[in-house]
């Protein structure tokens, strides 16, 4: 009974998938694979991009603290610089003083030792009277200088040895300097 044939025909063996199923399946296959590897390649070129991007901004970071620092370097060269200034006018002119100081000490004055400090100048010297010193040295001092001391010491020979203690008030030397730029701004 087993020989038994109801058709005249022989079937054909079934296939799971048909050839077009299969090149439909194999194109969308071969889509996806494409698709998963340019989403790799984007994720990978994204997260250089993004450890790029934090080291640019840590750069600009360390380039903004360094202009910061720069600026203040030039703030305090350049206050260095004015004060400087002021150093080398104040210099010049105690040097312009002095040198006129000099200049006005009589042949019978004399001087044996000068210090300067900032606003200060003492005057070490003899001289043959007190009223000789008071006429020709004490007047120009007073006009350079807002205080003047001068105590004197008997020498055995009859002259007066002296030390004479002269300074600038440092609110008045203000007050001068602003007095000086406001007449040569005019």
């Amino acid at each position: 009974m087993d020989n038994l044939k109801f058709s005249y025909i022989e079937p054909r063996t079934k296939q799971l998938i048909s050839a077009e199923v299969g090149l439909v399946l194999s194109f969308f296959t071969v889509l996806f694979v494409f698709v998963i590897i340019i989403f790799s390649y984007l994720s990978f070129q994204i997260e250089a991009f993004n450890k790029e991007k934090i080291a640019l901004k840590h750069q600009i970071e360390q380039n903004n603290f360094y202009a910061d620092e720069v600026a203040k370097d030039i703030q305090i060269l350049q206050l260095n610089l004015k004060l400087s200034k002021e150093l080398n006018e104040r210099n010049k002119f105690f040097k312009d003083s002095i040198k006129n100081i000099l200049n006005l000490v009589p042949d019978k004055i004399t001087l044996s030792k000068l210090e300067l400090e900032e606003n200060r100048l003492v005057v070490y010297g003899e001289t043959p009277t007190k009223d000789l010193y008071n006429l020709l040295m004490l007047a120009p001092l007073r006009s350079i200088f807002d205080k003047s001391y001068t105590s004197f010491y008997l020498l055995e020979n009859g002259w007066y040895r002296f030390v004479s203690y002269n300074s600038m008030d440092e609110n008045l030397t203000i007050f001068r300097n602003r007095f000086k730029d406001e007449n040569e701004e005019e």
